[in-house]
């Protein structure tokens, strides 16, 4: 729970469509602190989407998302301190590619939460020895592998210290050696007890690191709970279907 006492992230009843299109549909989940959440199911399903609506980079046309109480949809809801509290990382890396990855970690600690710079190259060097990263401090995006640009992102993330980290299919880029680092890395955060919302197609992973999964499909969540009763129990035939054609 958060400190008001309620869930962290509060998803209620959201629609959204482009034009005629519908994306997503009557869809409601809750999120306490602390909590890993995965979504999975097919391409098109809406889960980047929805992912992408929980810090207002996308709209909703109906429905209310709360981060702890405050609903971000009101005129009155900072959006930018928002989202430094609210971590986000993407398929694709979004690093900057004209700076080295030090100063891609120091950047919005520094602008954005007024950190002096000392303390934060010591808080940058910190999280690169952690992940195996300190001898590529001084690299530039163009010079790392996927792998480690995508670790970089997530550390990126991490320097703002948020309550929350969102992630977009992060490993969908990466090829199988690639991904295990970034999939060891997330692993690492979630036993830490960091909260988070992670949009995957790593079925493995989900069952090992989640605390709960949310099945989607066209748009609507069709079945929840936890990862053993939805790989071992699944109830909704399009999720039955659906694990069916992974396993393959």
């Amino acid at each position: 729970m958060s400190r008001s006492g309620s869930p962290l992230l509060s998803v209620q009843n959201i629609w959204k469509s482009y034009g005629h299109l519908l994306v997503l549909q009557h869809v409601s989940f809750d999120v306490a602190e602390g909590e890993k959440v995965f979504f999975i199911g097919p391409s098109g399903s809406g889960k980047s989407t929805l992912l992408r609506c929980l810090n207002r980079l996308e709209t909703i046309q109906r429905g209310r998302i709360l981060v702890d109480g405050t609903d971000i949809y009101d005129r009155t809801c900072d959006i930018c301190r928002l989202r430094m509290n609210m971590g986000m990382v993407f398929q694709s890396f979004n690093l900057f590619t004209h700076l080295s990855v030090l100063d891609n970690l120091i950047f919005s600690p520094v602008r954005l939460r007024g950190m002096a710079r000392s303390d934060a190259i010591a808080m940058a060097d910190a999280l690169l020895e952690r992940t195996g990263l300190a001898d590529k401090k001084n690299a530039f995006p163009e010079e790392l592998s996927g792998g480690q640009k995508q670790r970089v992102a997530i550390l990126r993330a991490l320097a703002m210290k948020p309550r929350i980290m969102l992630f977009d299919e992060p490993t969908s880029a990466l090829d199988p050696e690639m991904t295990g680092e970034v999939l060891s890395l997330m692993t690492e955060l979630a036993r830490e007890g960091m909260t988070m919302a992670v949009v995957t197609h790593e079925m493995h992973f989900a069952r090992e690191a989640a605390d709960r999964i949310l099945f989607m499909d066209r748009g609507e969540i069709l079945e929840q709970g936890r990862p053993y009763d939805i790989f071992e129990h699944p109830e909704h035939p399009r999720l039955r279907q659906f694990l069916r054609k992974m396993e393959r």
